[in-house]
């Protein structure tokens, strides 16, 4: 829009034309929308209306401060367009770091908690930084269904290389989707090479 002076309305229906059978999905910052400020309440209200009504399926809504207060003008006006609301939470810290306390699975567990009262389909773990391990995602994923029984969703990064056995630990505990990135435009700060998950999960319950 900015520099090429395109419609994104306009290129979204395009895209949602000839691609009618697979579900699109967009980032949305809480009151912040997809700008770097706070909105009205209902300039996010219009703007999700208008987002679906072009062709968004799902829109994971998160604040970077996890304050599930910030999200609810998003994932109620997700809610009220019929399309689906992925509330996710962003992932900091270390789970198993004791001196670091504050980002337990309880801090964590609670979150879900409310995002489930607040309406959510799925739970996302948004881990922005790519610093999930694996044993954490696994504990994440596990947890998160145990008390919300809501779908998992695994956001990852390749920052530190590995995301991808992140992604193997949250699919064998139980998670219901993870993102990964094609082979040339994967890794680094990238999600995981998604034929490299693809490859280790053949043949298996989950291939």
């Amino acid at each position: 829009l900015r520099f090429l002076k395109e419609d994104p309305w306009q290129r979204l229906e395009q895209l949602r034309e000839r691609v009618p059978n697979v579900l699109f999905q967009m980032l949305l910052r809480g009151s912040n929308a997809v700008g770097y400020t706070n909105y009205a309440d209902n300039v996010v209200r219009f703007f999700v209306r208008q987002a679906a009504s072009a062709g968004v399926d799902v829109f994971r809504v998160f604040d970077s401060l996890n304050w599930v207060r910030n999200m609810r003008v998003a994932i109620d006006a997700v809610g009220e367009s019929g399309a689906l609301c992925e509330g996710a939470i962003c992932y900091t810290g270390d789970l198993f770091d004791k001196s670091r306390a504050k980002y337990d699975l309880k801090y964590y567990v609670g979150i879900a908690r409310e995002l489930k009262q607040a309406g959510v389909h799925v739970l996302g773990i948004k881990d922005m930084a790519g610093i999930c391990r694996p044993q954490a995602a696994a504990a994440l994923v596990r947890a998160l269904k145990e008390e919300t029984g809501l779908p998992v969703h695994f956001h990852t990064h390749d920052t530190s290389g590995i995301s991808a056995a992140s992604a193997l630990a949250a699919i064998e505990a139980g998670c219901d989707a993870v993102d990964g990135a094609l082979d040339a435009m994967s890794g680094l700060t990238s999600q995981p090479n998604l034929s490299s998950i693809a490859a280790a999960l053949a043949g298996s319950e989950r291939d």
